[in-house]
């Protein structure tokens, strides 16, 4: 018999390894760190391996014992509460809770306005940005595009100050070395009251990747490392293509990632202790008749749904993709894999995910791809939320008192019921005489709309003129 109260609610689930292919995968990277070994082009990182009992050979050959493996994995933590710019927790990284954000460093941008593909300038980034503080479902801020009006060698600094001043949601950053990567973490301390403040509040995260295959650069491995000096958390997320930079086979590039991953770990857990890590990797695959990376190819979603697997099965937060399409401008096949990539995303349950708004493999975003992205995300959280059988639901007396026959419209139930369905802001569900009337938008024309409402509207909460100008004088700092 069903208790009385019982309530049973499911909603829809991923799952594609199983505990032996998981087992498997994680025995054969660690039989490649046995056997074959990273490469660590970073003295320091090869002072503390061999202090810690690996095998150091051919000058910077690193070849790891299980028991390295198995005390790293033991010491970061399981979950990361990331906050906004003001210290309030806005994300929690933990289980199959998903957030998501935007991608880094686009060269081009896809005009809402012209229509134009053009490079990026700073104006348009500072764009990005408010559009991202403004949409409910973007969740974290990630650089977006590298402004073509500014000095290179500033370009990391200046996405950096950008984002803290126009957006209060968490930032996702990136830098091209450790000085670079210490000028931001001293620009997040600023705006968050100090070093210690921002280690409280873990407000920012940082993006960085091993050389595939089976190299870790001095230049990333400075920033890993002091991103562990500092408590704060890190991705350092494999990039590489099946059949360039990988085997050519899904457990293949797999098992290379994952050897990538936790020699990253390793050495990041030696210098700190406990400190954040979240697990990643982006194992596409080349398309050898394009020759181009496939981000919305069924086997990178395959791909991303094992890495999330796996770092739940190791205990860490996890990082993901999705809002991201090949095609070149916003048009059906942005649309469609779109879907597909933010679906894929929610049943696999990655905690950050990154990409929104990528289109051409990741040489151009678009601000339309960005807005339909967060739509999508709406309408895939009401999929998650799955069918609540209870006394409450099942409605036996409600069908009972209408009976054969009668309608439901005006029903207590419905009445206070109906708000719980999705929904839409963009997707126009009217008859065509109503969309006739309504002025017979296509989706992409509302899209633009939006933008130009938003980027017209929307004000981000301004940073304090002092510390506005703190943070531009550590951007100056680097001249």
């Amino acid at each position: 018999m069903r208790s009385a109260d019982r309530i049973e609610f499911t909603s829809p689930q991923f799952a594609l390894l199983s505990d032996t292919q998981k087992e498997d995968l994680h025995l054969a990277a660690l039989e490649v760190l046995r056997r074959t070994g990273i490469r660590f082009h970073h003295r320091g990182a090869l002072e503390m391996l061999k202090k810690a009992g690996a095998f150091v050979s051919d000058g910077n050959l690193v070849k790891f014992p299980a028991r390295l493996v198995d005390e790293a994995l033991a010491s970061p933590p399981s979950r990361i509460v990331m906050c906004d710019r003001d210290g309030a927790p806005a994300m929690l990284l933990e289980g199959t809770k998903t957030h998501f954000g935007t991608g880094s460093d686009c060269l081009n941008l896809l005009d809402s306005e012209t229509g134009a593909h053009r490079p990026f300038t700073q104006a348009d980034i500072v764009n990005g940005y408010r559009l991202c503080d403004a949409l409910p479902n973007i969740h974290f801020v990630m650089s977006i595009g590298i402004p073509s009006d500014v000095d290179p060698a500033l370009t990391y600094d200046v996405q950096m100050a950008l984002m803290l001043e126009h957006t209060t949601k968490p930032i996702v950053f990136v830098t091209n070395d450790g000085a670079s990567c210490r000028r931001a973490i001293d620009m997040a301390a600023a705006v968050a009251g100090g070093h210690e403040a921002l280690r409280a509040q873990q407000h920012i995260l940082l993006y960085s990747e091993p050389s595939s295959p089976l190299q870790q650069s001095e230049t990333a491995v400075d920033k890993l490392l002091l991103m562990a000096e500092h408590e704060l958390p890190v991705v350092h997320s494999p990039g590489p293509q099946m059949g360039a930079t990988a085997p050519i086979t899904m457990a293949g590039g797999l098992v290379m990632s994952l050897a990538e991953i936790l020699s990253s770990l390793v050495v990041h857990q030696l210098r700190k202790p406990g400190a954040p890590f979240v697990f990643g990797a982006g194992l596409h695959h080349m398309d050898m008749g394009a020759m181009q990376i496939c981000y919305a190819s069924p086997e990178f979603q395959l791909t991303k749904a094992a890495v999330a697997e796996m770092g739940r099965w190791y205990g860490l937060p996890t990082w993901g993709y999705a809002g991201c399409s090949d095609a070149k401008v916003m048009d059906e096949q942005a649309a469609l894999e779109a879907m597909l990539s933010v679906l894929m995303a929610k049943l696999s349950g990655a905690n950050l995910i990154h990409d929104v708004g990528y289109m051409e493999s990741g040489l151009t975003t678009s601000f339309e791809m960005i807005v339909l992205t967060d739509e999508l995300v709406a309408m895939t959280d009401h999929l998650m939320k799955g069918i609540e059988v209870s006394d409450a639901t099942l409605m036996v007396d409600e069908l009972d008192e209408v009976g054969p026959g009668g309608n439901f419209l005006a029903t207590r139930a419905t009445l206070k019921r109906f708000r719980e369905f999705w929904f839409p802001s963009l997707l126009d569900r009217r008859t065509r005489p109503q969309w006739l009337e309504a002025g017979a938008t296509t989706l992409g024309q509302r899209l633009a709309a939006k933008v130009r409402d938003i980027l017209r509207d929307h004000q981000p909460k301004p940073l304090p003129p002092d510390v506005k100008q703190r943070v531009w004088e550590i951007v100056s700092s680097a001249q």
